[in-house]
Order: structure tokens, then C-alpha cells, then sequence
């Protein structure tokens, strides 16, 4: 169950300076007198270097290790009791303040290991046009971070899309020969069940074209395949949706958005992924405008079903 945690950072004061630099050198004093505690315990031998310290005195080593051993506990003990409070990182405060922007709540959730690597610990819930929308990250197998914006919508007509920056690399990466090698890698070794849907027919779309929707700025900018041209075409057409793409593109060109069906349902997952953990407020507004944009495009040209979503 996710824990609530301050979405706002309190503001650390003059005042509060003193105490938390007296706490903080307390703490390591405290760490070096246990250190000294548990190696005379170990090593009573050591006792010998102390000026005018005699360990028969203590009632030789046996009791000077457990009188050593119990100075150790205690010093660890104070020492935990009084141990500085975390500052707060640069990410929870530039997060905490988008929550507070978004009118949104910022929790803390257990990490979890998911489709693509590790998924979970800081995450942004808002609602937006009666949409539920989420700000997470996740990290892949090779330990790259990666900042999401997602929402699952149930869609009344079917529609994917996938859209990323226009780049020779981009262009690479979704050719046509490229998807088509690896949707047949796939088949040949996906273990469907009779009956069952094939996820590779669903992603079948990628190994197709792109799409140009007529617009000269957003054909040179970006590209788009989509399962369905023309509904492909509506959406991107929407000023709204345009504008927050270019916006974001102007500030991030690693980002890329999708949508993906993801159950029998009529689910999909509406999803904007932005390489790295972003801290930077404005590309955080921007990918927000964008979601918002894109949500609200899929409510008032009627693509979503009733009752509809839930958050990602």
C-alpha cells in the first residue's frame, strides 16, 4: 500500500541551521566512540596504548570485553536516537512541487520488478478531465532511468499509435525491415495457446509506414505509425496536442509517446516516456501540457468508452 509522503518540502530556516550542525557532529563523535568501543573489545590488547590505562583494573579482558562490548550497544543506541533527518533530495522537491501544481499527491511505493527493469519508489497521481494520470519512474536492465507519464484508458474504437522524435537514429529504429525481423523473432518464439491473442498481431503496426498527416512542421519533426491512419490523423491534427508536442520536443527530443492496447478490454495504456530521471521543472510542465492535450483530445473527438479510466 503506497505511503503518503510531503508533497511539499518544509523550508529549513536560519534558526534551524545551529541544531542540525551540533546533531550532525554529535552523530559522527558518537560513530567514532563505538568504533573505538568495539575494536578495544575485540582487540583488549589495544588498552595498552591508552596513557595510564590498566585492563586489571576493568577485572582483566574477559570483563573489559563485555564491559566494551555494552559501550559499543549504548553508543550505537544514542547514536541512532539522535541521528540528523534526511534532506530531502533534489527529486522530491522538484516533484513535490509538480504535485502541488497539479493539484496532485506524491507517494512513496515499493519497488517492483516489472516489464522493462525496476518499477515503483516515487510516483505523482493527478486527476485531469476526470482521467486519472500518474509521473513514475522505472529503470531498464542496464541500470538507465527513465521518467513516465501514464494513464490507462478504455477506448470505444480501436487505436495505437507510437510517435518519437524524427532522427536518422529514430528512423533506424523503426524501419520497417527492423520490426519486421523482430515481430517474426517473436512469433517464432512466443508460446501462444490456442485461442489466445497473438501480442505480436497487436504490435503489428510498427512493422508498417509512417504516417504523414498532411502538416508540413509535424511530418518534418516527428514520426508516426499508428494501426489507424486516419483516426492517427484526428488526433494529431488537434492544435492542442500538436502544440504540446512541439513544445516538448523544443526542450527533449529523447522522449516518445504511445498508446497501447493492452487487454482484450478495450484497456489501453496511454504512455510518455523521457530518458533519464527528469528534475527539470520545465520539461516536467511540458510533459504534463502534453498528456493533458492528448487526454482531453481523446475525450472530445469521442474515442474513449464510458466508464473509462483508471490510473496507470
Amino acid at each position: 500500500m503506497a505511503n503518503t509522503i510531503t508533497t511539499q518540502p518544509e523550508p529549513i530556516g536560519s534558526g534551524e541551521a545551529r541544531p542540525s550542525i551540533l546533531r550532525r557532529a554529535l552523530h559522527a563523535i558518537l560513530g567514532l566512540l563505538a568504533l573505538g568501543a568495539i575494536s578495544l573489545a575485540i582487540w583488549p590488547s589495544l588498552l595498552e596504548y591508552v596513557p595510564g590505562a590498566d585492563i586489571e583494573s576493568f577485572g582483566g579482558p574477559q570483563q573489559f570485553r563485555i564491559m566494551a562490548g555494552v559501550a559499543f550497544a549504548t553508543l550505537m543506541l544514542v547514536r541512532f536516537l539522535i541521528r540528523p533527518p534526511r534532506e530531502a533530495s533534489r527529486r522530491s522537491i522538484v516533484w513535490g512541487q509538480f504535485a502541488s501544481q497539479v493539484g496532485g499527491a506524491m507517494t512513496s511505493e515499493r519497488r517492483r520488478l516489472g516489464p522493462v527493469g525496476w518499477e515503483g519508489g516515487m510516483n505523482v497521481r493527478w486527476t485531469t478531465g476526470g482521467i486519472e494520470a500518474n509521473l513514475c519512474s522505472s529503470t531498464d536492465t542496464n541500470g538507465n532511468g527513465h521518467t513516465q507519464f501514464n494513464a490507462d484508458v478504455r477506448m470505444g474504437r480501436e487505436f495505437q499509435f507510437q510517435i518519437v522524435h524524427e532522427s536518422l537514429i529514430t528512423k533506424a529504429l523503426f524501419s520497417q525491415q527492423l520490426w519486421e525481423f523482430a515481430l517474426s523473432n517473436m512469433k517464432t518464439q512466443a508460446k501462444v495457446p490456442p485461442g489466445a491473442p497473438d501480442p505480436t498481431e497487436r504490435m503489428a503496426f510498427l512493422a508498417e509506414k509512417e504516417i504523414l498527416i498532411g502538416d508540413a512542421r509535424f511530418d518534418d519533426a516527428f514520426l508516426l505509425k499508428s494501426d489507424r491512419p486516419d483516426v492517427a490523423r484526428e488526433f494529431f491534427g488537434d492544435a492542442g496536442v500538436a502544440y504540446a508536442l512541439h513544445e516538448l520536443n523544443g526542450i527533449n527530443k529523447g522522449w516518445q509517446m504511445s498508446l497501447m492496447n493492452t487487454e482484450s478490454s478495450g484497456t489501453h495504456r496511454f504512455s510518455l516516456a523521457i530518458p533519464g530521471i527528469v528534475l527539470d521543472p520545465k520539461t516536467l510542465e511540458a510533459g504534463r501540457r502534453l498528456v493533458e492535450a492528448s487526454l482531453r483530445c481523446f475525450a472530445d473527438r469521442g474515442m474513449l468508452a464510458s466508464g473509462r479510466t483508471q490510473a496507470a
